[in-house]
């Protein structure tokens, strides 16, 4: 057992250090570069708006998830053949005469023409759609392997507590604080474990990793 405060090693079985009363974990968390961090706090306590941090923090591109994108893409696919195929079922029946509906000559082939054209645009739109959807069931699998690798390694290394402590905040911080401290921490620790993720899949896992260890605190 070691302590994340002073780094002292106990023998199993104590629960919390002797010299600063701190909880004991298994094993010592990754050390993750600071040296910026009174920096970052210095200029965050001058803060007064959720606006000011978002220019500190530089802003973020949202980041979609693949499974979401995937349901989209797959609910554009079936629209655009069901609209098509409708379409053109519509046209066929009204140049056979089934559909009872009377136009000049020269108005049919205008609608053979315009209307068929953009029926046909839909149907090579559901058709791509649907290609498209093999792949992105691949980047779903992908993200959820990820998540799960990411969030495995994150708990068994850490905990609310021991973020807490490593990042130095205090009970008379402010929320807003706190947040920018907790999750500059966390995405720090992903990134050095995980370097080839896309940012903005890290500001989403970030994120995740926050609300899931201090739900209760800021609910």
């Amino acid at each position: 057992m070691w302590c994340p405060n002073c780094k002292s090693e106990y023998r199993d079985g104590i629960t919390e250090c002797n010299k600063c009363q701190t909880p004991l974990v298994e094993k010592l968390p990754i050390e993750v570069d600071t040296s910026r961090l009174e920096e970052k706090l210095a200029l965050l306590r001058r803060m007064d708006t959720e606006q000011d941090m978002d220019a500190l923090l530089g802003g973020n591109h949202a980041y979609v998830e693949k499974t979401k994108k995937y349901e989209d893409v797959k609910s554009t696919a079936y629209s655009f053949l069901l609209v098509s195929v409708a379409g053109i079922a519509f046209l066929i029946l009204l140049f056979t005469g089934v559909i009872p509906i009377q136009f000049a000559a020269y108005m049919k082939y205008l609608m053979a023409v315009v209307m068929g054209g953009m029926f046909l645009i839909f149907f090579v739109i559901g058709i791509r759609s649907f290609q498209s959807l093999r792949d992105l069931n691949e980047q779903v699998y992908k993200e959820q392997a990820d998540l799960t690798d990411a969030k495995r390694w994150f708990y068994k290394h850490y905990s609310a507590k021991a973020v807490d402590i490593i990042a130095d905040i205090r009970e008379s911080d402010e929320l807003q604080q706190k947040y920018f401290l907790r999750t500059y921490f966390i995405k720090g620790a992903l990134l050095e474990k995980f370097p080839a993720f896309q940012d903005d899949f890290l500001e989403y896992l970030t994120d995740l990793i926050y609300e899931e260890l201090y739900k209760h605190e800021d609910a």
